[in-house]
Parts: structure tokens; sequence; C-alpha cells
């Protein structure tokens, strides 16, 4: 009883003692990340050590192991210049190193020089790097689990000047030559003074962002921090980092994930058109791609999809652009894995030539509009598969006579429905709702459709039944020829700001009011007389929508052309001969008018004009 008895003091005393340990760097826990138990990535604990600061928000404590890492400061770096740190051996812990899919964030702030004091200067200090950073692994450690003495990481994360400034380091837990295997704490050297402010494990994000502080992120490898970086001004014009999927595959083969790597610009300089002013256009070098973006109001960002670039490691080099007009200030690639339903997110001129082999269904490829995220452009195989998805929904949206009805398979496979389609969420929700009302039989592309507008909030379900959530959908064809392909999602992309910008249609409202009625009159018999068309004319939404987008598919440049050649056609001129010989007359004077003010209106809110939808455009060097 007396051995049993002590035995568990001995127990409970080094269990006190390994407590206390852990709770020395007080100044410093670790925070988890908040989607770790929802994605599955570990499962959940009741181990006692980890905190539950709200309901979002994990803790975990850190064990110092040096004096400096109890306070979280480095004083005096010519005595000593090192923090160490180690992880709690929790299943949390292991779970979240091993997958591959997190990163250790570490905050610093940089503290006033103070004057230096005499003492043994740390050995680390022999090397010429200012700032050392990296994870410590069971190498690193005796077989009783203390730190081996004057280590150094093994993949360091290397400044040869310390950044002005507060900035944040991220480490990523996979590397191709460093896998995720015992990973047991981390280290950090400076030779001037700073202070840890916080440390958290984040999903995995490369690159670098410079914006009111400094942000570098690499894999467990470590790099080199780029030396513009840590200068007041300075940008680094080439940056090279690995795509994160193909670092996870490295050591977990069965992850199918996607890359985005994002070209940031900087907020604090924020661009503003007139319509007489030369749009600022951005160009890059990327896989022996050339990317040439034209700079927006309010976009602060490019998103490129890892799927456009084969390569494993990538090398992204701005190109064209004296310094004093650069306004990237940052450059990243990140991890994720999207549902069959969710988008991917892409500007439209990069939609029109995307490799059909990376699609992720082989009849279509879903994609959000980046500058205008609510709505999804559709890209299909070819006209069936579309006819499929949207056939139906063209009567029951727009064909004249034939609005509000849900048509049989049978009365509808002679009719043409449309080549690239557009719906706003009331028509999308209307036709589903009347569809479930009506216990109407949908087929199994249509149903997918309601599948996916659900999932992105595009329609939703209420106590009321199926009802309009918010966004729009459009969509075009690999069938259609490159030059259609462009026409067709310039079109369709129009609807999409009409559909979802209010501005917009108030503008394109006035400019029909003000526009010569006999030129509105002769698009409105063109919309009824050709079976292709047969747009319901006496729905004003719908006719001034398709108004703007007939005068805008195209540039100012081909206007005239494109109507002089409709009041060409022998149908036109038998019908409306005065309206024919009134549009020849005239050289679509009107027209061009008011493409003018629409177009204008486009461009100095969004950067985008007539004939041009796009900001940003992909080719093969």
């Amino acid at each position: 009883m007396h051995i049993l008895l002590r035995g568990l003091l001995v127990f409970i005393f080094t269990a006190l003692l390994c407590t206390s340990c852990t709770y020395t760097a007080l100044s410093v826990s670790l925070a988890l990340p908040s989607d770790v138990q929802e994605t599955g990535a570990y499962p959940a604990s009741t181990h006692t050590s980890i905190t539950h600061a709200s309901n979002t928000q994990r803790y975990a404590p850190l064990k110092a192991l040096n004096r400096n890492a109890r306070a979280g400061t480095i004083n005096a770096p010519e005595k000593s210049g090192a923090l160490y740190y180690a992880f709690e051996k929790s299943p949390e812990m292991l779970s979240l190193t091993a997958s591959g899919l997190y990163a250790l964030e570490l905050e610093f702030e940089p503290l006033p020089a103070a004057a230096k004091s005499g003492g043994t200067s740390s050995s680390a200090q022999t090397h010429s790097a200012e700032f050392i950073a990296g994870l410590l692994y069971a190498s690193d450690f005796t077989a009783s689990g203390k730190l081996k003495k004057n280590i150094l990481p093994q993949h360091p994360v290397t400044a040869q000047t310390l950044p002005r400034g507060a900035f944040t380091v991220s480490i990523g837990f996979a590397g191709i030559a460093a896998p995720p295997a015992d990973i047991r704490g981390f280290m950090v050297y400076s030779q001037a003074a700073l202070t840890l402010k916080s440390a958290a494990v984040v999903p995995v994000r490369y690159g670098w962002l410079k914006d009111s502080t400094l942000w570098y992120g690499t894999a467990a490898d470590g790099g080199v921090i780029p030396p513009e970086l840590c200068t007041e001004s300075g940008l680094p014009l080439r940056t090279e980092l690995p795509k994160p999927s193909a670092v996870i595959r490295a050591g977990n083969a069965g992850m199918d994930g996607r890359d985005s790597i994002v070209i940031h610009f900087d907020k604090s300089l924020p661009i503003r058109l007139e319509e007489e002013q030369q749009q600022p256009r951005l160009w890059f070098q990327c896989g022996g791609k050339r990317i040439s973006v034209y700079r927006a109001p309010e976009l602060y960002q490019l998103t490129l999809d890892g799927s456009l670039f084969p390569e494993s490691f990538l090398t992204l080099e701005q190109t064209g652009t004296e310094i004093s007009e650069n306004t990237v200030c940052g450059i990243t690639a990140e991890y994720y894995a999207p549902s069959p339903s969710a988008p991917i997110t892409a500007d439209p001129g990069l939609i029109l030539d995307w490799p059909q082999t990376q699609w992720r269904q082989s009849s279509y490829e879903l994609f959000a509009w980046e500058q205008f995220p609510s709505v999804l452009i559709f890209d299909f195989a070819d006209y069936a598969v579309q006819d499929a998805y949207l056939k139906r929904m063209s009567f029951f949206a727009e064909k004249k006579g034939f609005t509000g009805k849900l048509l049989s398979d049978n009365t509808i496979a002679s009719l043409h429905g449309f080549n690239a389609h557009d719906y706003r969420a009331e028509t999308l929700a209307a036709f589903f709702r009347k569809a479930e009302e009506e216990h109407f039989p949908l087929n199994k592309s249509e149903l997918h459709l309601r599948k996916i507008l659900f999932h992105n909030g595009i329609i939703v379900r209420t106590e009321q039944g199926i009802e309009e959530g918010s966004g729009a959908i459009v969509s075009i064809s690999r069938q259609s020829t490159s030059d259609l392909r462009y026409r067709f999602i310039t079109h369709e992309c129009l609807h999409g700001i009409y559909f979802t910008q209010e501005s917009f249609r108030n503008m394109t409202a006035e400019v029909f009011k003000q526009t010569d009625a006999r030129a509105v009159l002769f698009l409105r018999r063109y919309f009824e007389l050709y079976s292709r068309l047969l747009y319901n004319t006496d729905d004003t939404y719908l006719l001034q929508n398709e108004f703007m987008a007939y005068l805008l598919q195209q540039g100012s440049g081909f206007l005239q052309q494109y109507y002089n050649r409709i009041a060409q056609f022998r149908l036109m001129n038998e019908m409306e001969p005065t309206l024919c010989r009134y549009m020849r007359d005239t050289n679509a004077e009107a027209f061009m008018q008011a493409a003018m003010q629409m177009s204008s209106f486009l461009y100095t809110a969004w950067g985008v004009r007539g004939g041009r939808i796009y900001l940003a455009r992909m080719e093969t060097l």
C-alpha cells in the first residue's frame, strides 16, 4: 500500500510538473484551426489541455524549452537569440502535423533596439542570416526527450535582414524534401530583439503578402524571405513556390484537392477609371503561359486555378511593368477541396480556353465569376448536354407564347432553345417551384441543376417552398466556334451583371427610354420574327435586358456593321422594310449612342466595356 501510494504521489507530482512546464509560456498559446472538426482533419478530443476561448477558436499550450520562450521574447539577442518550443503530444497535434493540410503560422513584432551588454554570444550568431525559423523534429531531441544543444532548423526559413515592422511567417507541416513525420515543435533565432505575438495552426498557404504588414509562407522544406520584402517599399517581381497539392500528395497520395494561385493588388492604391482614361494592365509569365490582367475598381485579386499550370513548381514573374507603376502586393498559392456542386473561381477570359481535360465532370465545368461571384458560369461539352440542363428552362423563361409553362420533352424536341443561356434567381426559383408543386417530371440534368442552385444559394427552400436566393447562372458550350464562344460569353455575362447589379439595370432602363423608338422597334421585331430567338417582347425586363446585351456583345467598331447586316436580312425586309431602310440610312447611329452610354457606365464602374467583358486573358508562349 505504501509503495502504491508513493507511486501515485510520484505520478501526481510528475503530472503537475509536466503541466507546469507545458504552461510556462503563458504569453503564447497555439491557436488551432476552427475547421478541424468540421473537415475531419482529426477526430474530436476531450484532451484536457485543449482550451476553448469561444465556439470557433480552440487553443493548445506550447511547452517552453528555454528562458526566452517562457517570455515569448528575445530581449538580448547578443546573449541568447533563440526561442525553442515543443508541441504537446496529443492526437490532435499528431493528426494536424501529419495531414499536410496545415501550417504553423508565427507572428512577430520587432522590439526597439537596446544597448548591447557584455556577455557570451549565442553560437547561432555565427550565421549570416539575421532571422531563422523552422520546425523541430524528433531527431532534434535526445532519447530522453530533451532538446539537443545548439540546434538549428533542419529546413530553415531565413531572412538576411529582419523585416521592418510586424511580420508573419507560415511554415507548412509538409514538404517535398521534408515529409510531415515526427514534427515536435519549432524554434526561432534572431540577431535583433523581437517578440512572438502569436502562434497558430492554419490552412497551408505559400507565397508572400506585403500590405500593412509582411506575410511569408513556405513549405516545410524552408525558404528565403525575398530581401525586397524586408525593405520599406521593395517588392519582388519573381516568385517561386510549389503547388500545395503537389506537396500534400507527396505525403498523402489519396488527396485530390485543387490549388488556387492568387495575385493580390494593393488596396491602398485603388483604381478609378474615367471614360477617356487608359486602363492599367499588368502582365505575368508562368509555366510557359503569358497572363494579362486589366485593373478594375474594387477588385483586389486575380485567381488562377492550379489546373491551368501542369507543373508542380511554379515560377510567376511580372513583366513589362515599371516598379513605380506596380500595384501587386502579394502572390499566394492555397489548397482547397471544393465539392462537385461548388464552382471554380475564374475570370470569363480564362474560361474560354480552359483545358477541357481539367474539367471535374466530362459533361461540363462550373465557374464563379470572380468579379461578380454570385454569377455562376456553366461551360457545357456540347449543345445536347446544355439542352438537357436548360432547354425547358428557356421556354419557361423567355420564349414568346411559352413563358411560365412547363413543356414536355415531346413538345420541345423539335423546337430550338438557345445556344447560350442566362437566368436570374427569381426565374430559376419559379421554374423549380412550379415543377415541384405540379409534380412535373424533370430530367436528371435538371434535378442536378437544382442541386447546384441550392448548394450555391441561388434558390433556397423556405416554409413556403422553393424561393429565390441571390445570383444568376449563364452558360456557353464547347460546340460553338471560338468566335461565337467569345461573343456568347460576353453576351451572357452582360446579362449576369444586369441580373445582379441594380445600378446597371437602372442605367439600361434610362438609355432604353432615350433611344429612338424606331431603333427599339427594329430590334424588337428582329427578336419576334426569327424562330431561333422568339423572345417574349411583352416582358419589359427581358426586352431591356436583351436590348442591352445585343448592343454590347460586340465592340463599337463592329456594332454598325452588325445591324446593317441584319437590316439586309430577307425576312426583316419583307416584314419591316421601313425600319430596315431607317437602320441603313442612319447607319445604326441610335444604337451607337446607346451602346456608348452603357459601355461607359460599365467601364467606370467595373473596368469592362462593350465587346470585352473579361479582365484577364492567358496565352501559350
